[in-house]
């Protein structure tokens, strides 16, 4: 499934260098943008991790920067942050709950497919820090993890665009676990299906 992934986001981008050479041909206009983004998604875990197997996970506001330069190609920064309460704490261990928190970078190309509609395709990379709450206090575990987003944006207005995608999280974690159970805590994934509005700042 994730190979079947990589491949659709290498066609969208080589999709996107031949759009890209033809508004070349014709004189297309290519201009700075920057974008305020904010959004809801909801994590929908999966897979024989910890997180999926463990946690109840809430929804989570996504705030970021986007810029567009260089032909286009969009330049992404995000933060967002999830809770979860234990549903598993056999599995888990002594944890009630954890804050999830995510910061990344991405890259994207969009490709045009309406006047107003607009399908962006991109690959992100970040740093994920896992705050576990206990009977006996706090603590953290953290990781990083590459992420594969697609998304529709339509243009509302000049200034205000609506957003309708989906983004797959792989996590790679550095957590202390017995080694029989290693696997179950070294990595995760999870789909975020998210809304959200982009705000057009400056022209």
């Amino acid at each position: 499934m994730n190979f079947k992934i990589l491949i659709a986001l290498f066609f969208c981008t080589q999709l996107g260098w031949s759009q890209e050479e033809e508004e070349k041909n014709t004189g297309g206009i290519k201009e700075f943008e920057l974008f305020f983004e904010i959004g809801y998604a909801q994590p929908i875990p999966y897979g024989d991790n910890f997180i999926n197997k463990g946690y109840d996970l809430s929804g989570t506001i996504d705030v970021g920067v986007t810029t567009a330069f260089f032909y286009n190609t969009t330049l992404h920064s995000d933060i967002n942050i999830t809770s979860g309460d234990v549903t598993r704490p056999d599995l888990i261990g002594n944890i009630r709950s954890a804050n999830f928190t995510r910061v990344s970078l991405g890259l994207g190309y969009p490709l045009e497919v309406l006047d107003r509609l607009r399908f962006l395709p991109s690959i992100h990379a970040g740093y994920l820090k896992i705050g576990q709450n206990t009977d006996n206090g706090e603590f953290r575990d953290d990781g990083i993890f590459i992420a594969i987003e697609t998304a529709l944006n339509y243009r509302i207005i000049k200034w205000i665009d609506i957003s309708l995608g989906v983004r797959n999280h792989f996590d790679f974690l550095s957590i202390d676990a017995p080694s029989e159970t290693g696997s179950f805590f070294d990595s995760a994934q999870s789909i975020y299906p998210f809304l959200g509005l982009r705000f057009r700042v400056g022209k």
